[in-house]
């Protein structure tokens, strides 16, 4: 009689497990909202002094690295934005 009782609570909570799982597959997830900071903008002339600044110093090798680094995502800023901006 002990088996058919444990048989019986062991399907009542495979019911209830999936039933909790057909609940929760309808929830639709939150949009993400990508959002970056304001850009600096950078004339023209203090974008040639820092080259300047970075040539006359080539033991900076780290640098360099990290200003990429970070065109790179001012780049990826600007798509968004344009994405943004578009629709």
């Amino acid at each position: 009689m002990q088996e058919r009782n444990t048989v019986l609570y062991l399907a009542g909570a495979a019911l209830l497990a999936a039933f909790v799982a057909a609940l929760l597959g309808g929830c639709t997830p939150a949009l993400v909202r990508l959002t970056c900071p304001p850009l600096v903008q950078y004339s023209a002339q203090e974008q040639a002094a820092l080259a300047a600044e970075l040539r006359s110093h080539p033991d900076l090798k780290e640098v360099p690295v990290f200003l990429t680094d970070y065109g790179n995502e001012r780049a990826e800023c600007r798509a968004l934005g344009a994405k943004k901006a578009g629709g």
